[in-house]
């Protein structure tokens, strides 16, 4: 088979620290008839280039084979676990622990196309579609996603997303929010036990309040919030993927299975940045 040379193939390294990863999807009995990586490298292209399926290019196998291994995958979590063990990996090479002990989280609204599927209408952001809600540790990775309709409340969709967490990551003690998840702070500490922050800008509050002074002059231009940062630099990677522009899916299972996708490729290229060939 003719090897195709776009940018997002993986390379020879980055195929060795997935393919132990990636489990077959061909029923019982029968033999795998197209490379695993080709079918693994006709997805990654999806992604980066938000192409249709039925405008794959020839040199990757035809997109009947490469949908049945992707529906597959969507259905058995498959990249939610390479995710895990990408990240955990790549904490470990720059000296930090496996397992985060804090946590970001916040939420982007995306228009959705006209393939259907549930969708809503988020009146403060003027956006008719879906809602990312991303949770990410202190270096931006995600830990955790649930895509959800753009009317349900940043809160309401914590709490979905956030539901039964302490057990997949049981160091985490603290969380950064912005002021939609205020609300959020008691049932946080009583379902996981997590403590919930949320910065603000100095001249937003402070002592000048309780005693009646002056308030601050606010400084002139944008003015980075510490910690919310990083999340919000996380959502800028995940969707540098033209299929991540807008939600194009039927289902919020395949937008959630795209954004770790998309963060399984950023680790691999962190994971083997000295040794790629």
């Amino acid at each position: 088979m003719e090897v195709c040379s776009c940018t997002s193939d993986l390379t020879n390294a980055e195929w060795a620290l997935l393919e132990p990863l990636i489990p077959r999807s061909h029923p019982a009995g029968r033999r795998q008839v197209y490379p695993l990586r080709r079918i693994v490298d006709a997805i990654f292209y999806l992604l980066r280039t938000g192409a249709q399926w039925r405008m794959l290019p020839h040199e990757y196998p035809p997109c009947g084979a490469v949908f049945y291994h992707y529906a597959q995958w969507r259905e058995n979590g498959t990249w939610e676990q390479v995710t895990r063990v990408l990240r955990e990996s790549y904490r470990r090479t720059i000296g930090r622990a496996p397992q985060p002990s804090a946590a970001i989280i916040d939420s982007q609204s995306v228009k959705t196309s006209e393939m259907g599927g549930p969708r809503g209408y988020d009146g403060a952001k003027k956006v008719k579609g879906r809602k990312r809600h991303l949770l990410v540790d202190t270096q931006g990775n995600l830990l955790k996603n649930k895509v959800r309709p753009t009317d349900i409340h940043d809160r309401v969709g914590a709490e979905t997303l956030l539901s039964g967490l302490q057990h997949l990551f049981p160091a985490i003690e603290l969380m950064w929010a912005d002021t939609a998840y205020r609300g959020l702070k008691d049932w946080l500490q009583k379902a996981l036990g997590w403590r919930l922050s949320i910065p603000q800008q100095w001249w937003t509050g402070g002592v000048w309040t309780r005693i009646g002074a002056e308030p601050p002059t606010r400084p002139s231009g944008f003015q980075v919030l510490a910690r919310r940062w990083v999340v919000e630099r996380t959502t800028g990677w995940l969707t540098t993927n033209r299929r991540l522009a807008k939600d194009y899916e039927r289902f919020v299972e395949t937008g959630e299975m795209l954004l770790y996708l998309a963060m399984s490729r950023i680790l691999l290229r962190r994971l083997t940045r000295k040794g790629e060939r």
